[in-house]
């Protein structure tokens, strides 16, 4: 119709973009320790093991809480909460049990046995019967489509991303999990993807980063919900997340980056600077290219908190 426009809900900003790549040029950015024991396989594990616990801790690697009740417990080394709870007592069971994660038993996986495995300070994780569905969808899947995890070593990101988004744990559009997968099983050095084939795999910690630094605007209507905490639907998370991907791609191919020392930068930040509602902007060595910081006013990530692709 003549004279109709549709609000885009979320656009890059380029000039931003360039600024936040020139002053990531400027930090040390380093990858995790790829070979952590309190959460990875060690080095002289065989391959098929190693792949199988990947591909199924990144499966169930989404929001571990809903509310104010954390995901936390205690060790003797000290507490754990979150995703990396949910990652030590992944490796805790892969030492006890290294066949645990096969595709044959995640394939017959009671969710009585996550119930009891993925356990907490206030007892298990919120959707345990989720991540037992998607764990056994996943072990199917693998013995249908590749018969043996190993496989997907041969392949290349594009070809992983086809098959994985066969498998309900990676099917989100924005292919938060599939990224995150590439990213570990490349941190170990098992796929040598050009470096121009990998896209941050984007979460809650890296979308709020990005709005908060400007990188990302998002039209009055969208930013009034993300301000009222306002649950969005399934489709516009994913447009804002694409919208998000895309202003990282642009950040790392100007400024020359490795995604996946990048990501680990991002990831840690959101996790303890760029936090919700009370950030610690002293901390932060993007303050100075930051919008929310020079304006004084803070936005967290959109409200999307059903879900299991993220």
């Amino acid at each position: 119709m003549v004279g109709c426009s549709v609000a885009i809900p979320a656009s890059v900003n380029i000039n931003k973009v360039f600024e936040v790549a020139r002053a990531l040029r400027g930090l040390t950015l380093r990858r995790h320790d790829a070979y952590d024991r309190r959460f990875y396989p060690p080095r002289d594990m065989d391959l098929e093991t190693v792949v199988n616990y990947y591909m199924a801790m990144v499966a169930i690697d989404h929001r571990t809480n809903i509310g104010d009740t954390p995901f936390t417990r205690e060790f003797s080394d000290g507490r754990y909460t979150g995703s990396d709870l949910l990652w030590r007592l992944g490796i805790e069971m892969l030492n006890r049990d290294p066949g645990f994660f096969s595709p044959g038993r995640l394939s017959r996986i009671d969710p009585l046995i996550v119930r009891d495995w993925l356990v907490g300070d206030y007892g298990p994780i919120w959707d345990y019967g989720v991540r037992a569905y998607l764990l056994r969808d996943l072990g199917i899947k693998v013995l249908r489509f590749l018969g043996t995890s190993v496989k997907i070593l041969g392949m290349g990101v594009d070809e992983i991303i086809n098959l994985l988004s066969n498998i309900t744990a990676y099917e989100d559009p924005v292919r938060k999990k599939a990224y995150l997968l590439i990213k570990f099983l490349t941190a170990r050095g098992l796929l040598k993807p050009d470096p121009g084939e990998l896209r941050l795999p984007i979460d809650n910690h890296l979308t709020r980063i990005t709005y908060r630094l400007g990188m990302v605007s998002l039209d009055q209507r969208v930013l009034d919900l993300v301000r009222n905490g306002v649950e969005v639907g399934r489709e516009l998370d994913a447009i804002l997340r694409l919208t998000v991907r895309d202003s990282w791609d642009a950040v790392i191919r100007l400024g020359k980056l490795d995604p996946v020392a990048l990501d680990d930068f991002l990831w840690s930040l959101g996790r303890t600077v760029c936090l919700r509602d009370k950030p610690n902007c002293d901390k932060c060595p993007l303050k100075n290219v930051c919008e929310a910081h020079a304006r004084g006013t803070f936005i967290n990530e959109h409200t999307h908190n059903i879900t299991y692709y993220y």
